[in-house]
């Protein structure tokens, strides 16, 4: 199979091609559009290395790459950065593997460090694998008066004082960010994370249109938080969201999330995708209290050294956690400076 099997680099030209095998292709995900490669370009200036496999006159695979070259954190092949999937798409074993053997050449002629792929599934190859990060995914399909049913009181408390409190949401586009992106940098800074460039999100909704929504809740005319939703075939997925730390004793989150989940029924999508946790962290258990599921998520590192685990720092590693907590004390303005200097290199 892998004889007959052409691996090239996807153009403008093929993306019609692109887009086509990944409306049908099981394993597909919003990460795997092409646009995204318009969007990481326009924002960051990374290069990209679509690579696409044909055979039997049939697209049959494809694996979208990221270059992301830095002297200070290393550098990669990502498939994909600042996202939470991505990797080798393909039902066909023999097809994967052509792609993966295309990547590693690609690892030795750019010269850098690894190749990593974020699967739903793993390849099988050999390489080193997190499994520190989980999707959370909830079936929707049942409609949104059988998941308020089925919540915890507490939870449906939770968004009842939101509503109690007078907080509203609504949903737009891009119109809204200049509104959103100092709430979502100022929450950043708090989490002691390097906030993304404001035109990395700019680009997303230009690219993106009516298949990504932002929803945000106010405070009368305060816009207090806010959450990014994509649409891709049958599944909603929120990769970002945040709320400002002075009003959570108002709910904001609860009720955001509890409006894009109707809003999600509401237009007959089938499962909602909360993004990716780690086990047992705070975040894990505010999106388990609506009913998500955990599903394994298989980030895997092919590296020209045997022993390199990840370009990503640790969690648990004590020089991380001294420079998360530096910076959560940054003045917010030098954090929105330095921030998208640093974030277009951190690929997670």
């Amino acid at each position: 199979m892998t004889s007959t099997v052409d691996i090239v680099t996807c153009h403008n030209d093929e993306q019609r091609a692109w887009e086509t095998f990944i409306e049908d292709a099981p394993g597909a995900t919003i990460c795997h559009r092409f646009l995204w490669q318009s969007v990481i370009q326009s924002a960051y200036g990374h290069q990209s290395f679509y690579l696409l496999a044909r055979g039997q006159g049939q697209v049959q695979g494809i694996l979208p790459l990221v270059l992301v070259k830095s002297r200070l954190f290393g550098s990669s092949l990502t498939s994909m950065p600042f996202l939470d999937y991505g990797g080798v798409c393909t039902d066909q074993e023999a097809v994967g593997h052509a792609l993966i053997q295309r990547a590693r050449e690609l690892m030795r002629e750019q010269a850098v460090d690894c190749v990593e792929l974020r699967q739903r599934l793993p390849t099988g190859e050999d390489g080193s694998v997190r499994l520190d990060k989980v999707g959370m995914m909830l079936d929707i399909s049942v409609g949104s008066d059988a998941l308020w049913t089925a919540l915890p009181a507490k939870t449906r408390n939770q968004v009842r004082k939101a509503q109690k409190s007078g907080l509203h949401v609504s949903v737009g586009g891009g119109e809204l960010l200049d509104e959103f992106y100092p709430v979502f940098a100022e929450n950043m800074r708090d989490l002691g994370s390097p906030v993304h460039h404001k035109r990395f999100f700019a680009q997303i909704f230009a690219q993106f249109g009516q298949q990504v929504r932002l929803f945000v809740v106010r405070d009368e005319q305060q816009l207090v938080g806010g959450l990014v939703c994509f649409f891709f075939r049958d599944t909603v997925t929120v990769p970002w969201a945040s709320s400002l730390r002075r009003y959570i004793s108002k709910c904001p989150n609860n009720i955001l999330y509890w409006e894009a989940l109707r809003y999600a029924c509401a237009h007959n999508y089938q499962q909602f995708d909360f993004g990716r946790s780690s086990v047992d962290s705070g975040t894990y258990a505010f999106k388990k209290q609506w009913g998500a599921k955990p599903v394994q998520v298989y980030w895997q590192l092919l590296s020209k050294d045997p022993d390199r685990q990840s370009l990503a720092f640790s969690a648990h590693n004590t020089k991380y956690k001294m420079v998360v907590e530096a910076w959560k004390r940054l003045p917010l303005p030098v954090s929105r400076v330095l921030g998208p200097a640093l974030r277009k290199y951190l690929t997670n």
